[in-house]
């Protein structure tokens, strides 16, 4: 089969092709390269790629790279500098690469795949073995059929040493080149690849493959011996792919969701369960505190990191590797490090052990992602946000797609101690922060949509039965929906909340009539022209506010500040100059009577 170049992939090849004679020229073996993977698989099938791997037979990828960028310096063509990537071989990285850019194309080299696996040698140059390959042998150890096909840049053919990607690839047949069990067991993280291109590509797995992705033995090495940022970012392409709600249902009938989303382990969690009162969090610092100051004690006398439970059994590990204070300062950093995320078992002060994590219905994530799906593809959000967010983009979805999904643990806290304090967070910051290694804006994201989603039905449920709430009502619920870091995504809280309240729900007609709440409470936002709420600032700041006064500016800000935006939202069309007058007639006594008020001295 002939693959269709583009004018640059023409020019970028007949470069290699060059570097190839240069490199005969030099008395050395002339290599033969094929591109290999994605690249040829999304030619074949019509779709541009600018993922490509170019597999080199009889040397590192990163020597070729070098001589790559030799031959292009000589001939003052366009390249970029070489980066190695090493090898990691208990990370289920066993291929080191090269990447750099050719003619503005950024390619990737490395050597063929071999037999043998890459292991740590510390007698060797690059500190670990290196096994060169043959195309069939790297064929056979890829992950799937249809990314085993090769394109030989010498020849300019499709090469299919497996003799089943091309047929897969017509049938639309997800297979692995070797028997499943030996493919994932040279890589776990190959489970997660089958799901992202069956949804992708809305390919069948084949059903050996299914059997060993839900073997005990791959999810145990996919949970113990893949880096949380690999398995994150496969996720990431799920969702931001062509179908993620196949993708999800893959992640639920294969057992992966716990997997994927995984709840802080045993070892480092205080407790996992329904939201923890400011009572119970400090009672649970003073306990920690008291604990810490003992072990420092100890610490002084015995160099050790690690304290037996208390007496009581209040607490265990509340200790484990709490800074020694005979080590230097970069000693300390160190420490700081590695007890950042440290955390400790507290459940005995906790006087409600009803929620516990076995207890949790993780099925409400695929639920909610049906429903999700359903909203979209049957446009229901569009009656309940503005026109300028619809069609939703990818982004949006994918937020919508990952808060959904997390569902199952939005009251759900954990306890989280960082040197002498412990602090209360939701279990989805560390899911999303280290059980999947995404984003800070995705960390802050799905929290607020979670936070907010009790006080935005609350809101909904007060607007539709009363019917004759006023602007500042909306406006405050949105002031706070749309509050950092959500700001202009509020319109997500309206669309999560309305699948949070649908999601279990299979009567059309109750569907039908939680909808119609939605469309009542947006039309009251769109009648008080509070669509851009994400852009509202007070009309006054509160230095100039305070001075008005003659109060001077402390803890009392905020409750002048609140004063001002409920005038702003009650009187849209006002100016500042009377809201200036309405604050120091109208509330400056009132606010003068605050405890915490105190009046400016002024000096004669």
């Amino acid at each position: 089969m002939k693959i269709n170049l583009t004018q640059n992939e023409n020019k970028i090849f007949d470069t290699l092709r060059k570097v190839c004679n240069y490199i005969e020229e030099k008395g050395k073996e002339k290599p033969t390269l094929r591109i290999a993977g994605g690249w040829v698989r999304d030619k074949l099938l019509g779709l541009e790629s600018n993922d490509i791997d170019v597999a080199v037979d009889n040397m590192m990828g990163y020597d070729f790279a070098v001589l790559v960028r030799e031959y292009m310096l000589n001939n003052k063509l366009e390249v970029s500098h070489m980066a190695r990537v090493a090898a990691n071989p208990e990370k289920n990285k066993n291929m080191e690469t090269a990447t750099g850019k050719v003619l503005g194309q950024s390619l990737d080299f490395v050597n063929l795949r071999s037999d043998t696996p890459t292991v740590f040698d510390s007698s060797e140059p690059n500190g670990y073995t290196v096994n060169y390959g043959t195309p069939v042998v790297d064929a056979f150890r890829r992950d799937i059929t249809i990314n085993a096909l090769f394109y030989n840049i010498q020849t300019q053919e499709v090469e299919d040493f497996t003799k089943m990607g091309l047929d897969d690839l017509r049938n639309k047949i997800i297979r692995t080149p070797l028997p499943p069990h030996e493919t994932f067991n040279d890589d776990p993280l190959r489970t997660l690849r089958v799901i992202r291109f069956a949804s992708h590509f809305g390919y069948e797995i084949e059903k050996s493959v299914l059997e060993a992705i839900k073997d005990k033995d791959i999810q145990e090495m996919l949970s113990t011996h893949t880096s949380r940022s690999r398995i994150g970012e496969e996720l990431n392409k799920m969702l931001n792919g062509n179908d993620p709600l196949r993708a999800c249902e893959y992640l639920y009938d294969l057992n992966l969701y716990k997997i994927v989303f995984a709840r802080p382990p045993e070892n480092t969690v205080v407790t996992i369960r329904s939201a923890l009162s400011k009572d119970q969090v400090k009672k649970i610092q003073d306990q920690i505190q008291k604990k810490g100051s003992k072990s420092r004690n100890e610490l002084s006398e015995k160099k050790s990191t690690t304290e037996a439970s208390s007496t009581n059994n209040i607490i265990n590990n509340a200790t484990k590797n709490t800074n020694n204070s005979n080590t230097n300062d970069n000693a300390s950093s160190t420490m700081d490090e590695k007890i950042k995320h440290l955390t400790s078992t507290v459940e005995s002060i906790l006087e409600d052990k009803e929620t516990t994590k076995s207890e949790i219905d993780i099925s409400i994530g695929l639920k909610a992602v049906k429903a999700l799906h359903t909203i979209i593809e049957k446009e229901l959000y569009t009656s309940f946000i503005s026109k300028e967010y619809y069609p939703l983009s990818k982004k949006y979805i994918r937020f919508l797609c990952l808060a959904s999904l997390l569902l199952p643990y939005k009251k759900i806290t954990f306890l989280e101690r960082r040197r002498e304090a412990v602090k209360s967070a939701p279990a989805t910051v560390y899911i999303i922060r280290d059980a999947l290694t995404f984003s800070r804006e995705d960390i802050d994201t799905v929290s607020k949509l979670h936070s907010i989603l009790s006080e935005t039905q609350k809101v909904i449920n007060e607007s539709y039965e009363t019917k004759n709430k006023d602007r500042e009502f909306y406006g405050h619920y949105l002031l706070n929906a749309a509050a950092s870091p959500i700001k202009e995504k509020w319109p997500l809280t309206l669309i999560l909340s309305f699948i949070d309240e649908i999601y279990n729900i299979e009567d059309k007609n109750k569907i039908t009539e939680i909808h119609n709440k939605y469309k009542f409470f947006y039309d009251a936002v769109n009648k008080f022209n509070l669509d851009d709420i994400h852009h509202f600032q007070p009309i006054i700041n509160g230095k100039v506010a305070c001075k008005l006064l003659g109060i001077k500016q402390g803890p009392i800000v905020g409750e002048i500040l609140k004063s001002v935006v409920s005038w702003q939202l009650r009187n849209p069309e006002g100016t500042k100059e009377e809201c200036e007058r309405w604050l120091k007639e109208e509330m400056k006594e009132e606010f003068l009577k605050l405890p915490q008020a105190k009046r400016v001295k002024i000096c004669k």
